[in-house]
């Protein structure tokens, strides 16, 4: 081995993790300070604030409160970590310095995040360059994979708080014949993004900041344009029995969505139509 490949081995540190969103999502957890202070540093670490100017150029400071949090091993419980940021290239790479204060010896080190996509996952590569030696290198590792620990967490448990509690709204949807046209519309209205959902069916998602808002389809029936929204149940099969011996008109029969769950539409005794949907239990 030369000496140039016995440096990048004590000096760099490489972890790789696969996170189940797409990278757009995970790209702005990282980015955001309300959503950094929820997943940044082990479970132990309480992050106190985060300002972050995405930029290049811009400075991010996180104030963190245990010595968890702290990969160079500090005893101080409360710290704050630093840095500028180099490159920016939404959602595919960070590039930042990176240093504790009060100041680590042997000064600034740098942070490469790569956010790969890969099929409704998103494989997140962090290069942590110049670092000292093998110990720093090894309490950095351990860091970083208990960051990545509570991101992941952090996500999920995100996803799932968005339509967990049956007898909540959890879903809205546009049924539309032109759904190019509304696409057009509502992306140039909110900021929102479009996303081809994978199926037989032709079904497209919008999405904010990484995060699905809502879904786009045309009607299967004759039908003026409409938002239809869902209500989480315990069972759809249930409620749609239910709803019929209240005097409610199945519109949509029971049917699984594969990975998604079970939904049904029906219109109340009053005449406004409603979806329900069963989430896929894992």
């Amino acid at each position: 081995m030369n000496m140039k490949t016995a440096l990048e081995t004590v000096t760099t540190l490489r972890v790789t993790r696969l996170i189940k969103a797409p990278r757009e999502r995970v790209f702005t957890a990282w980015t955001t300070p309300e959503e950094i202070m929820k997943w940044f540093g082990p479970e132990t670490c309480q992050v106190l604030s985060a300002k972050v100017d995405l930029r290049a150029g811009g400075e991010y400071r996180f104030r963190v409160n245990s010595p968890g949090c702290a990969e160079n091993g500090a005893a101080a419980s409360e710290m704050e970590v630093t840095g500028v940021y180099r490159e920016i290239k939404r959602p595919a790479r960070l590039v930042y310095t990176w240093s504790w204060e009060p100041k680590e010896e042997f000064g600034d080190s740098v942070v490469t995040v790569d956010f790969l996509d890969k099929e409704g996952f998103t494989e997140v590569q962090i290069t942590h360059d110049r670092l000292p030696d093998n110990e720093q290198r090894e309490k950095h590792g351990h860091g970083w994979n208990a960051c990545l620990d509570h991101l992941q967490k952090h996500i999920a448990t995100a996803e799932q708080e968005k339509c967990s509690a049956p007898g909540t709204f959890c879903w809205n949807e546009l049924m539309v014949k032109d759904a190019g046209a509304a696409a057009k519309f509502y992306t140039k209205l909110f900021g929102w993004q479009t996303e081809e959902f994978p199926g037989p069916m032709k079904y497209t998602m919008f999405k904010q900041n990484g995060q699905r808002v809502g879904g786009l389809m045309q009607p299967s029936h004759e039908a003026p344009p409409h938002w239809l929204a869902y209500v989480e149940v315990e069972s759809v099969d249930a409620s749609v029995k239910t709803a019929g011996e209240l005097g409610a008109k199945v519109l949509m029969a029971p049917m699984d969505i594969p990975t998604v769950g079970r939904i049904a539409i029906f219109q109340d005794p009053q005449g406004a139509t409603l979806g329900i949907f069963q989430p896929e239990r894992k």
